[in-house]
């Protein structure tokens, strides 16, 4: 009861526009240093949203991730790239992307399916997908924000392999991804990284 009436009085307050201040998250806070390492090492930065699809919040929050360091990365020359087993979350991806271009004044530099992968539908050839990916493109810095299962142990250890910095967020698999991320958000901090990004009243 006293959860739903807190609720209840963040809405309200929230919709009289009412803003609270979200603390520093140790795990968004290094997905903008990860920016900046990837400049410096000249190589890409990676960013999957996991498995799910668009009615995921999980999966919305990786998307929000995603157009923050595509966006950033656009602007001071630096490739984000990403890939899903969804084909609807593939194609908002493909509009992040294209829009994050767009907005640093270089659209020039989108191609569709030079930044966004598909391999499949099913959990395990996006797994393998994904991690040749990583073999492949050799990322500096790989986020793991959204519902993810068995595929994220594949890409995690494989983004060892290549030493990138690895940080996640999720709610369910959180004991996979703490195996081999060096920085997390850990449950509802994925969403509370989100509401950081976009700014938007009532989502914090």
């Amino acid at each position: 009861i006293a959860a739903g009436i807190l609720t209840y009085v963040a809405y309200y307050l929230g919709k009289g526009g009412k803003t609270w201040d979200i603390r520093p998250l140790e795990g968004l806070e290094a997905t903008y240093e990860g920016i900046g390492r990837s400049a410096e090492m000249g190589r890409p930065m990676m960013v999957l949203p996991g498995i799910s699809n668009l009615g995921n919040p999980q999966t919305l929050a990786g998307l929000t991730m995603l157009g923050e360091a595509a966006q950033q990365g656009a602007e001071i020359g630096i490739d984000t790239i990403t890939s899903a087993s969804n084909t609807s979350v593939v194609t908002a991806m493909e509009a992040i992307v294209r829009s994050s271009y767009t907005s640093a004044g270089k659209p020039e530099l989108y191609s569709p399916g030079k930044y966004v992968r598909w391999f499949g539908g099913d959990q395990f050839a996006y797994a393998v997908g994904a991690a040749g990916q990583i073999l492949a493109d050799k990322p500096a810095v790989i986020v793991y924000c959204g519902y993810f299962l068995f595929d994220v142990i594949v890409d995690g250890e494989t983004g060892q392999r290549v030493g990138a910095v690895q940080i996640g967020g999720t709610l369910g698999s959180m004991n996979m991804i703490a195996m081999f991320c060096d920085y997390l958000l850990i449950g509802e901090e994925l969403f509370a990284a989100s509401a950081s990004i976009t700014r938007e009243k009532m989502a914090i």
